[in-house]
């Protein structure tokens, strides 16, 4: 075997580990073209922050033990080639079918997240009108829960002195009506001008979509004191519309050069708080999309849990005792999620331009096809008859004797819940603020970016300050990413946030693993390092998906997207504080920086197959890239 891998091609390319390259860069390159927007996909389907929550929690603790029996069938029938081409070809079969899950409609639980709106517009006014069928003879229940956004919203807001219910409300141009219309978007508060339209619709774009948003329905003060129309049957009430988003820049108000009026749709992502009566049997119901969802998510993180075990096995098997070219081989990988990650969101912001929602079909489409390539070019893999992938997580009941392994493994834990937070909803975050796809894709191209370098001199900073203080600011860094992310009023001032990412997940799993190796009881060591990943992309980013999808919701007194980013700011500084005092008081084994033990300087084979199951899927990873 030595003999082969030593036959190079005459540009001095190695003919073995050419397809190693290969398969790294076409799976990972499907992983950045897709798994990190599958959040926000899921929040276009209608599927609410806990339904997010609940699918993202019990994948990664799924994959914990589906991983390691495909590896021991791959051992017993040495099938490993045919294991993972399957595993790649049933991967792209399985995300791709997430295209036909259907939208969560009006006969799903959360029925009242979408009502059609009138949008009026004049050279002095706009507002909204909502009309609904008069309830007169239906059942109390349905009475107290009438078809109305905007009055729901408005009752809120009075009710819990805010004004941050924001709400998307999308409306098609009808420019074929009123050729000559423009509506204009401005900051005067004078009548119609256009020179103080700062942007503006016209004729140029009939029959299309345009989607604003606002912070707060206001209502006219006849209402206020009972005013409103009902003929037939119909009751009609006008919203007036001040303090709007468009295209993430805010205008003062909406006016038009004449009388307009549009069919719109109004979407409030929390409207199902507004009543508690209503949202009972929402809050014990899940949805159809759910159900769908889940089994097809299911099947697709059940095929590909194992594919990270095996194209590492066979990647150190052909390198043989040059394994310290691993890290050449999987650059190949980040090379191509950083490439696809940036392509899919040029193709996805600009078909968004043309349609209400984000278009995902040829992300997915993408996807498929990089998988179809990973799957061919597995075949032109190496395989010698003693390959193994190894298994962890043996004699893990021994550790429990050990105090310093069990609090490291529960600093683990948090870390694993902070990486949740950010992985699974952040996106979902900024899309409320108004972000567009290409927004997401730079804080992507940032988080790979840093994370690459931060990786690269991991071991020199380690070296320096030693394990401990590395994993102290990590902790540090994160309290300061979530907190500024509480604070940001414009989604692009997410990208120099994200920057962070390379302290809290490069800096903090090169000395983890790290000090996983020094810490672990003799003969133990692949044991913990296999833990570290288990604990940190399982148990913890299961917790966190659980708990913050629940947080997010807003319902029952929940906190919100806002003060649930303060709230693991806070945990995060209260981690840091007890985990310090415990290694101060307790911790005698605290590696120092000038400490002669190894420094682990890049990830070892047992762990890849965890490390790399992170991001916007916990089969495979939609936000950490690894080396």
């Amino acid at each position: 075997m030595d003999t082969k891998r030593d036959i190079q091609l005459i540009c001095g390319i190695n003919r073995l580990l050419l397809p190693v390259k290969g398969i790294y860069f076409f799976f990972i390159a499907a992983v950045g073209d897709l798994l990190p927007f599958i959040p926000v996909y899921m929040k276009q389907l209608g599927l609410s922050s806990t339904e997010t929550g609940i699918i993202y929690g019990v994948m990664p603790f799924l994959s914990f033990f589906v991983r390691p029996l495909f590896g021991a069938v791959a051992d017993k029938f040495h099938k490993h080639k045919l294991i993972l081409c399957l595993c790649c070809i049933l991967t792209g079969l399985f995300y791709g079918l997430l295209l036909v899950t259907p939208t969560k409609g009006r006969g799903d639980s959360e029925q009242h997240l979408t009502s059609p709106v009138q949008f009026q517009c004049n050279p002095v006014d706009s507002f909204l009108r909502e009309c609904t069928r008069s309830m007169g003879n239906s059942s109390d229940a349905l009475k107290k829960c009438p078809m109305s956004i905007l009055d729901d919203i408005w009752l809120y807001e009075n009710n819990n002195n805010t004004k941050e219910m924001a709400c998307s409300i999308n409306c098609k141009n009808k420019f074929s009506l009123a050729p000559n219309l423009r509506i204009c978007f401005t900051n005067s508060t004078d009548q119609f001008d256009d020179y103080a339209c700062k942007t503006s619709l016209n004729s140029s774009r009939s029959g299309q979509f345009f989607t604003f948003s606002v912070k707060n329905i206001e209502v006219p003060f006849n209402y206020i004191i009972g005013g409103k129309t009902v003929a037939d049957g119909v009751e009609c009430k006008d919203f007036n519309l001040k303090n709007v988003i468009y295209k993430e820049n805010r205008f003062y108000q909406i006016l038009c050069n004449e009388e307009a009026l549009l069919d719109c749709t109004v979407h409030c992502d929390h409207i199902k708080e507004m009543k508690p009566e209503c949202s009972l049997h929402a809050n014990t119901v899940l949805s159809t999309t759910f159900w769908v969802f889940l089994v097809i998510y299911l099947l697709a993180n059940i095929v590909s849990s194992p594919a990270f075990s095996l194209m590492d096995a066979f990647a150190y098997d052909i390198l043989g005792e040059r394994r310290g070219l691993w890290g050449r081989q999987r650059l190949w990988g980040t090379i191509g999620f950083a490439l696809f990650a940036v392509t899919s969101t040029f193709i996805m912001d600009h078909l968004s331009k043309t349609t209400t929602h984000i278009d995902y079909s040829l992300s997915f489409y993408i996807f498929i096809g990089l998988m179809i390539c990973a799957a061919v070019t597995s075949f032109f893999l190496e395989v010698s008859e003693n390959l193994v992938v190894q298994q962890m997580f043996k004699n893990m009941s021994r550790l429990l004797k050990y105090p310093n392994v069990i609090v490291f493994l529960i600093i683990l834990t948090c870390f694993g819940i902070n990486n949740a937070v950010i992985e699974v909803f952040l996106f979902w975050y900024l899309k409320d603020m108004g972000s567009t796809q290409l927004n997401l894709g730079l804080c992507l191209v940032a988080n790979c970016s840093v994370e690459v370098v931060m990786l690269f001199f991991a071991g020199d900073i380690i070296k320096k300050v030693g394990q401990t203080k590395c994993l102290y600011l990590a902790l540090a860094a994160f309290a300061i990413r979530f907190f500024a992310h509480s604070f940001i009023t414009n989604p692009w001032y997410a990208l120099p946030i994200e920057t962070l990412h390379g302290i809290t997940f490069g800096l903090m799993y090169a000395a983890a693993s790290s000090y996983g190796s020094v810490i672990a009881p003799p003969g133990m060591s692949a044991t913990v390092q296999g833990l570290v990943g288990g604990v940190y992309f399982g148990l913890g980013k299961g917790i966190g998906s659980l708990v913050t999808g629940k947080l997010f919701d807003q319902k029952e007194g929940l906190l919100g997207q806002v003060w649930t980013f303060r709230l693991y700011g806070f945990v995060s500084i209260f981690t840091l504080v007890i985990y310090l005092l415990y290694n101060l008081c307790f911790d005698k084994q605290r590696p120092e920086p000038n400490d002669e033990r190894p420094v682990q300087k890049s990830i070892d084979r047992e762990e890849l197959d965890v490390l790399m199951y992170n991001s916007k899927d916990d089969s495979i990873t939609g936000q950490h890239r690894g080396n």
